[in-house]
């Protein structure tokens, strides 16, 4: 297991990120995925193959998360060895390389996101089988380096059913044993819930805060008693 750095969300994850599995880690904006994904990264030993779809990895941001908590910033950027594809093609091929770079000294790999090209691609017949391949060759790294694999989802508002739900959810729920979801509270705080686990029971939900050090558990208490922000969109 790869620790969260949060008590909490271990526990929840039965003892933290899974290795040799896909976890999906889905919400919407600001609501912590990937604070979460570079904190796993920071705290766990290995290297760390890191897809940014979406320019949201920033070397500052995990500096200060290294420093607050008395890491060495420097040990701790040299280890992440970030990919930056500018559409889906890219994205296919830097997956698809990473057979080629991935081996015992890496712990984690994360993509952030996995569907912030794939939803702007009009042929999404052609591109989900893609999509499908990508989420193999991650699977088959995770289990041939017994490492883990974090792939972190965008949402779209299902107006049918009144609810935020995962991009590709058939697609990427057929490869991932272990989904989380965060949503945000109106108070600024998040909590974390536990759709799907191979040996938790689901439904489970815990919270936490976003802080220069990154994601940090809180206790609950009666001011939490909100809904989500997303369920009364």
């Amino acid at each position: 297991m790869l620790t969260t750095g949060s008590k909490s969300l271990d526990e929840l994850l039965g003892g933290g990120i899974g290795r040799g599995v896909l976890t999906q880690i889905y919400g919407a904006f600001a609501t912590g995925k990937t604070t979460l994904a570079m904190q796993v990264g920071l705290l766990n030993d290995g290297k760390v193959a890191y897809i940014d779809t979406e320019g949201g990895f920033s070397p500052e941001r995990l500096a200060t998360m290294a420093e607050t908590r008395g890491l060495d910033k420097e040990k701790i950027l040299q280890k992440f060895l970030v990919f930056e594809p500018f559409d889906f093609k890219e994205q296919k091929k830097t997956i698809s390389g990473l057979k080629k770079i991935v081996n015992e000294k890496f712990s984690l790999i994360v993509v952030d996101s996995i569907t912030n090209h794939y939803r702007i691609e009009e042929n999404k017949s052609a591109v989900t089988a893609d999509l499908g391949k990508q989420l193999q060759t991650l699977l088959w790294l995770a289990r041939k380096y017994n490492l883990g694999v974090i792939v972190v989802n965008q949402v779209y508002f299902d107006s049918k059913h009144n609810l935020l739900k995962p991009i590709a959810e058939h697609t990427l729920g057929y490869k991932c044993k272990d989904i989380l979801r965060l949503e945000k509270l109106r108070d600024g705080f998040r909590i974390a819930v536990l759709e799907r686990h191979r040996f938790k029971p689901e439904g489970g939900i815990v919270y936490f805060k976003i802080t220069d050090k990154g994601i940090e558990d809180v206790e609950k208490t009666k001011s939490f008693q909100k809904a989500p922000e997303s369920i009364l969109l």
